[in-house]
């Protein structure tokens, strides 16, 4: 589709490859267009339905505070599917667009995947949820100087996971399973050369399954076999709830850790026992105690009876980041954007005031829960580097 094709769909409102345009009206001014790559459809799907709760409710702040620069915000989303190839055709779609920057892509794949094209049109793109710690060392400094982080890698997660794990010594085997994505593969081998040897856990079996496993037998059995302390998950949320599901039918109660949600879908888990004396490592924490947080949980609990997930938070810091950045550039300049991040201090809803370092990420923090007697609990907010 060529831009003026483009344009005639947005002035439509029927955008088609999974687009949509979203935002409250300013009257009579020309709305500053933020990009949205996320996975409307596909193994995360839920997850980013939860991301534009948060891009949705900053977008309505932001416009009903007067906008930016006397302007409205409006997004435009596109469906990223989860998937490199339908990434870059989505960043290359908003690049076309004329956003004047992105929130995206929510998956690591996604995320890595458009990195070439948004360093090449100079749009600045900033993701609060894709965790693989390739993206780390591919931005800022020697690297994509575009491209921005708020919340921690899976590295920085699992140093947090390791130096509480080695305090606490819950565990001393661990098994992991993991999907087989740049998420999947890059926490397990966090896991293992981060966690593993600052807890000192023998590591009983590795097992890697491709995305939307519909049954996960084989492997449950050989966890059943061998009977880890833990185990040690990194999958998207329609695989995980399936995997935990699966497990419960069979009996398997064994703690979980790693990047497993701890609350959220799998409450229903907690609940029945299934995930008892579980411990993980996570970028946000609806239960951190802050006048930020609350403010912000109870919007959303009353917009969508919901407590804010991870992605609820990564989406509406990231607008709140990036309408910051075109306020203190006085500009909608992606350069210039990005040059505002570089040089911005910012405060999270979490309370935590961060600046982005030499490889533009700002994602200090990491919050780790446990479950005690089917509740869950935050452990610790650690601050990580």
């Amino acid at each position: 589709m060529g831009f003026k094709a483009w344009t005639a769909a947005l002035a439509a409102g029927s955008l088609g490859m999974g687009m949509m345009l979203a935002a409250p009206a300013m009257a009579q001014q020309e709305p500053i267009l933020i990009g949205v790559s996320t996975a409307q459809t596909g193994p995360a799907a839920v997850a980013a339905e939860w991301e534009l709760w948060g891009v949705n409710l900053a977008i309505e702040e932001i416009n009903a505070a007067g906008g930016v620069l006397g302007r409205p915000l409006k997004i435009l989303v596109g469906d990223n599917k989860c998937n490199p190839s339908e990434a870059v055709n989505v960043a290359n779609k908003l690049v076309e667009a004329k956003v004047v920057a992105i929130e995206g892509s929510h998956c690591s794949s996604a995320h890595l995947a458009s990195m070439k094209i948004i360093q090449e049109a100079k749009i600045p793109m900033i993701t609060g949820i894709a965790s693989n710690p390739q993206i780390t060392d591919l931005s800022g400094v020697g690297g994509n100087d575009y491209a921005f982080r708020i919340s921690a890698s899976d590295s920085g997660m699992m140093q947090a996971l390791g130096i509480y794990l080695a305090n606490k010594k819950p565990f001393k085997t661990v098994a992991i399973v993991a999907e087989d994505s740049d998420f999947g593969r890059g926490g397990a081998d966090a896991f293992k050369s981060i966690v593993v040897p600052k807890a000192g856990l023998d590591i009983v079996s590795t097992d890697i399954f491709p995305q939307n496993t519909p049954d996960f037998t084989s492997i449950l059995t050989r966890l059943q076999q061998r009977r880890p302390d833990a185990i040690a998950t990194f999958m998207l949320g329609g695989d995980s709830i399936n995997f935990l599901r699966q497990a419960m039918q069979v009996g398997l109660h064994i703690p979980y850790t790693g990047r497993i949600e701890l609350g959220g879908r799998n409450q229903p888990i907690i609940e029945a026992g299934g995930m008892e004396k579980s411990v993980s490592a996570w970028q946000y924490s609806a239960l951190v105690d802050s006048p930020q947080n609350k403010a912000f949980a109870a919007k959303i609990k009353a917009k969508y009876k919901a407590e804010p997930y991870l992605q609820t938070w990564a989406g509406y810091d990231c607008i709140r980041v990036l309408a910051q950045a075109i306020k203190d550039a006085n500009s909608t300049d992606g350069t210039k954007i990005k040059d505002a991040i570089k040089k911005m201090s910012f405060t999270n809803v979490m309370g935590k005031t961060v600046k982005f370092d030499d490889h533009n990420q700002a994602g200090h923090w990491v919050a780790l829960h446990t479950v005690q007697n089917k509740k869950v609990t935050l452990a610790d907010l650690v601050e990580v580097k």
